[in-house]
């Protein structure tokens, strides 16, 4: 975690997340707007399905069911920003 209602966030919060080759995140719901910005690496994002790259982000919208795989042979990071600054795990899909 990097920002949440701890560090005295109000409305946000922010993960850093790092992925080695092949690592799936599997597809998973969040209550709140989450906004994925791929920091290094690259992954292919389901929400639909994008191919994603450094400096790139996608927005999900609450309650759409979303995951990601590191497609490259690096490491991928990824900061996940929150609609809200309690520490949020998101629900697996069905």
């Amino acid at each position: 975690m990097v920002v949440n209602r701890e560090v005295g966030a109000s409305s946000l919060s922010i993960w850093m997340t790092c992925h080695k080759a092949g690592e799936v995140v599997p597809l998973h719901t969040d209550e709140v707007v989450e906004v994925l910005t791929v920091i290094a690496g690259e992954a292919l994002v389901t929400v639909g399905t994008v191919a994603a790259h450094a400096d790139m982000s996608i927005i999900v919208p609450p309650r759409t069911p979303h995951g990601y795989r590191n497609t490259g042979i690096a490491s991928l990071r990824i900061l996940a920003a929150f609609a809200d600054a309690h520490d949020v795990i998101g629900k697996p899909w069905p």
